[in-house]
């Protein structure tokens, strides 16, 4: 095969093999928001930090494509066996769908950059022991950035409200920070990036959002010293300061990160829900979600093919100059054919037997271990051709196993 040949077959193989298992992971993603979404509804509609944790549960989903489910177990091979077939001989869909990743990555992520450019132009200013990045238009204050997080506030804000106020709003945006919401943030677009097939990520954004949100004021407000009034009034205050403010630019604009003006009544429920909790059992919860999340997928690696598994099945062709000819591969060949390191061992009296009652002809040859993918999907084994009319009783034929060839390192890494 030339090397070109080689590289067309490889990136045509990693589409099909990363597609079949993420479009697996999007078949899942829709139960795992059922019980998401019907939990948060319903058993833990007030349950504030047990309804933010719930999201948890989708990480793990990443890690289901490989799962021995979809092949071992009949439902799964009735329902997702034929999806594979799809992708792996129509090759145009896995990079239909892989296109998807991209643009979807491409946009979600553009976002994030544009607006970080954006706020590394904004004036910063000095805020107690905290900077800030002025924001010169009413935008709702927010946090942005990973890493190196910077938190922008509005310049009539600023200028308006008085020192505990802003100190308030600041910690605020500090908790989700502390929280790791932004690293929340950054793994739920990867996660719609991955499975945007799914179109309950479009609504999952909105109400993910919101739990986190609810989060942070309540994790400020106990930091605050529990005024919720204050708390409230200050939201309604930040409203209405920054709806007259934008009247000047023609705009609309709210309090929270996501201009959730609509959703008001919400937040405001979910201010006047506070209950004085200690810090330990939020932290509990937290550990708790995350060692879930860390289990479930350690769960589903034990229950999952590796990206390289032994192939153990042996079996046998003919192939008489013009035709090949596949011979069953039954149980029956491990009774008479065996293999090491070096040298495939034959029992000839059996085997040959085997071949009259299979009518064979011409050259014989023998496959058998190796490795492949999933099953049924990219692999290799070894073989050798068997030449009758020895008159030992076990027949020692020796073969190349090329473990060494750096193509098959590649595909058994991929």
């Amino acid at each position: 095969m030339k090397a070109w040949e080689f590289w067309i077959s490889f990136f045509h193989m990693g589409a099909a093999y990363y597609a079949i298992q993420l479009v697996r992971c999007v078949f899942i993603s829709f139960a795992v928001f059922a019980v998401i979404l019907l939990l948060r509804k319903t058993l833990l509609k007030n349950r504030v930090f047990l309804k933010g944790a719930l999201w948890s549960l989708l990480l793990p989903v990443l890690f289901a494509g490989k799962m021995k489910f979809f092949y071992e177990n009949p439902a799964g091979a009735i329902l997702f066996s034929w999806w594979g077939g799809i992708f792996t001989n129509h090759i145009w869909v896995s990079w239909l769908y892989l296109c998807g990743v991209s643009v979807c990555a491409a946009r979600l992520f553009g976002k994030r950059r544009k607006l970080g450019k954006l706020v590394a132009g904004m004036e910063k200013r000095k805020l107690g022991n905290s900077d800030v990045y002025v924001a010169k238009m009413p935008v709702t204050p927010f946090t942005t950035g990973i890493f190196r997080a910077k938190i922008v506030m509005p310049e009539v804000m600023l200028e308006e409200y008085g020192e505990e106020e802003l100190q308030t709003i600041l910690l605020h945006e500090k908790m989700h920070i502390r929280l790791g919401h932004l690293f929340f943030y950054f793994l739920w677009d990867a996660c719609r990036a991955l499975l945007w097939l799914n179109p309950l990520f479009t609504i999952g954004t909105k109400l993910f959002r919101e739990d986190m949100e609810e989060i942070c004021d309540w994790a400020t407000i106990r930091e605050n010293g529990g005024k919720t009034y204050a708390y409230g009034q200050l939201l309604l205050k930040s409203i209405g300061v920054l709806q007259a403010e934008s009247e000047k630019f023609n705009m609309f604009a709210a309090f929270a990160e996501d201009k959730e003006y609509r959703n008001i009544r919400r937040r405001m429920e979910g201010i006047v829900r506070y209950r004085p909790y200690k810090r330990t059992i939020a932290a509990g919860i937290g550990a708790a979600s995350v060692l879930c999340a860390i289990g479930t997928a350690a769960w589903i690696g034990n229950v999952s093919y590796d990206r390289s598994n032994e192939n153990d099945v042996v079996l046998t062709y003919g192939y008489d100059g013009g035709e090949v000819t596949f011979f069953d591969n039954s149980d029956v060949l491990y009774e008479m054919i065996s293999y090491d390191d070096d040298y495939v061992y034959v029992d000839r009296r059996a085997f040959e037997n085997y071949l009259r009652e299979k009518d064979a002809s011409g050259e014989v040859f023998i496959v058998f271990g190796g490795f492949y993918k999933l099953p049924g999907f990219v692999g290799m084994g070894y073989s050798c051709c068997y030449e009758p009319g020895s008159e030992k009783e076990i027949v020692r034929i020796a073969y190349d196993k090329r473990e060494d060839d750096w193509r098959i390192a590649l595909v058994k890494m991929l």
